[in-house]
């Protein structure tokens, strides 16, 4: 009896201290060191391999890896069926993929937050627009209105930041919305309108900093979700189209030579799925250290 009375006890103490600790565990710390390091050296593509996406070498097509010594191709990842090196596009893949994803969910946060503030402050009928509004938006399949957006306007990267914006603006904006509903009834807020602070002050100055660390963690999830979003239109041929490269369309372009070469479809994938599983779990972790309710237990 004693001893179960001592396990029951050591048990919230540990979950406590690993809580209190904030230690990024070393598994997510290799994720995300290898999702930055590849970020950051898709970057410097352009300066260190400034190639034209569109150049093709039929003589060298579908050749073998080099890497481990596969074969004495030259080519790290080989080359694909236009001859193309795929160690120096997949670099450039990542590059869009990354750059789309993040301006496309910064897009969001701004709409969303002044969506869900506007309604959170006014209530009312504007409440109950910008609701239904979200409802509507939650009822269609995000690839759905993807092909639509892309059916209706055209191709091309300002389009995929379009289609990203109308798509998670919603999250964001029922988010701050609830926050902003919760903030309004504190006595904080109605001390600072009984001074005299104007709106906008108060929305700048109180809430827009109380709600800030939910939002910062549902931009951290929403970051897999995008690139997968991204790479899911652009195999599709709905997003990015060739000759310029990312994550999904090397997918689509390796589709036809899967038995044949399978790396050129193996290999855009798990940098998919690094992106996607880094930002989860470094995302869970970011919930636990910013949740006031943890952090009291």
């Amino acid at each position: 009896m004693k001893e179960a009375e001592k396990t029951q006890s050591k048990a919230p103490v540990y979950r406590t201290i690993k809580v209190r600790s904030g230690k990024l565990p070393i598994g997510i710390w290799v994720l995300v060191i290898m999702s930055l390091g590849l970020i950051l050296y898709s970057y410097l593509a352009p300066y260190l391999y400034p190639i034209d996406l569109g150049d093709t070498n039929l003589k060298d097509r579908l050749l073998d890896p080099s890497i481990f010594g596969l074969s004495d191709s030259g080519y790290l990842l080989g080359t694909d069926a236009l001859g193309r090196d795929v160690a120096v596009r997949l670099l450039y893949a990542i590059r869009a993929s990354i750059s789309l994803a993040t301006v496309g969910l910064l897009s969001s946060v701004v709409l969303g937050l002044t969506v869900g503030i506007l309604a959170g402050i006014c209530g009312g009928w504007v409440d109950d627009v910008v609701m239904f509004m979200i409802n509507v938006r939650h009822s269609l399949p995000s690839i759905i209105i993807g092909m639509a957006v892309s059916t209706i306007f055209g191709f091309g990267t300002g389009i995929v930041i379009l289609m990203t914006t109308l798509i998670y603006w919603s999250g964001f904006a029922r988010q701050t919305r609830a926050g902003v509903i919760q903030l309004k009834k504190e006595n904080f807020i109605e001390c600072s309108r009984a001074i005299g602070a104007s709106t906008i002050r108060i929305i700048f100055e109180h809430i827009i900093k109380n709600i800030a660390s939910p939002l910062i963690v549902t931009f951290t999830n929403n970051i897999g979700a995008v690139i997968l979003f991204e790479s899911s239109l652009s195999f599709l041929g709905f997003g990015i189209q060739p000759p310029n490269a990312s994550l999904g369309t090397m997918v689509n372009n390796g589709r036809n030579y899967m038995v044949l070469k399978p790396l050129l479809v193996l290999i855009p994938t798990l940098v998919i799925v690094l992106f996607c599983v880094t930002a989860s779990l470094y995302g869970d972790w970011l919930r636990d250290r910013l949740d006031p309710k943890l952090k009291r237990k």
